[in-house]
């Protein structure tokens, strides 16, 4: 698919343009005791996305493909506040704002008012959720590549133009990006990424919604994603700890801390397990599916406590 290639090029291209732009004006992830990774790396990676994601966008309008220019525009938009944020630490409440507002915007012009209101609830949680979760080299990018492949399929089997061109532009923007951020981390997505991200998929579920394409199959992906963001958060209000501060409390940090697993194979797990979650909305019965997702979600919340009481331990923290 040339959307996809095209995309993926770009994106590969440019990052080693954008990893230099980042040093030279100081754009840098300086390690804390909160951190994932040990060395300072330059972030703002997701600009490289960025270009692959508007390259793809200009290969489907130059073969008469119909490009959701308003999808487009509000994930890059909320790029913009990402990147916003990367450099002065935005309030969460300019963030939220603007979040909401994009979602209002994408779905009042493809749906009118009730499909805005489904835009403003659905852009804030992926944005957020792609947000939190990119915390270890190639989670993230993994992620999206399998979100972006199962959008391709569902966009072109169910006849929703807009949708596959959102999925080709980001698998290839996700694929072109993984290079430099796995297994070593030479350049983060940085906010600027993982808002350009969550905005795709926003807009790519949002757009599905209303031109009556599975949806299941275009959350499934996003399973573990959500599960491991509502389950961290919760706990951390009951421990009444700040939910906004930076913390190491994800599953897949704690994968990597606790269990001792390699950022490599933990982002290897998280997305393979997502597209087997994918391919049982795709292949199974519903209740099959259902019963598939729930069982696999409950293990990967528990996977930390289980390989604990494995080695004999009981501390998962």
């Amino acid at each position: 698919m040339a959307e996809l290639v095209t995309s993926l090029i770009v994106t590969l291209a440019f990052s080693p343009v954008i990893r230099a732009a980042m040093l030279r004006h100081g754009v840098i992830d300086v390690p804390n005791h909160r951190s994932s990774h040990s060395l300072p790396t330059p972030r703002g990676g997701g600009w490289a996305c960025v270009a692959g994601v508007l390259a793809a966008a200009g290969v489907a309008a130059w073969r008469h493909t119909d490009v959701p220019l308003a999808a487009l525009a509000a994930a890059l938009v909320l790029a913009l506040v990402g990147f916003a944020d990367d450099r002065s630490d935005l309030s969460a409440g300019a963030r939220l704002t603007a979040q909401i507002l994009a979602g209002l915007a994408v779905g009042g012009v493809t749906g009118g008012i009730a499909v805005a209101l489904v835009g403003a609830v659905l852009y804030p949680t992926a944005v957020n959720v792609v947000n939190f979760m990119d915390g270890i080299n190639g989670i993230t990018a993994l992620t999206m590549a399998v979100w972006g492949v199962t959008a391709i399929a569902v966009g072109v089997t169910d006849h929703v133009p807009g949708v596959w061109v959102i999925g080709a532009a980001t698998a290839g923007a996700a694929l072109g990006f993984l290079p430099w951020n796995a297994p070593r981390a030479r350049l983060f997505l940085g906010d600027v990424g993982s808002y350009l991200f969550g905005a795709l998929v926003a807009g790519g579920i949002l757009l599905g919604w209303h031109g009556g394409a599975r949806v299941s199959v275009l959350a499934a992906p996003l399973c573990f994603y959500v599960a491991d963001t509502f389950v961290t958060l919760a706990q951390r209000a009951t421990r009444r700890e700040p939910l906004l501060s930076a913390h190491r409390d994800h599953v897949y940090q704690r994968m990597v801390r606790v269990v001792g697993l390699s950022h490599t194979v933990t982002a290897l797990s998280v997305a393979c397990a997502s597209a087997l979650v994918t391919a049982a909305w795709v292949w199974a019965d519903v209740r099959i599916a259902s019963l598939f997702s729930v069982v696999s979600v409950l293990l990967y919340v528990g996977c930390v406590r289980l390989a604990g009481a494995a080695r004999g331990t009981t501390s998962d923290t």
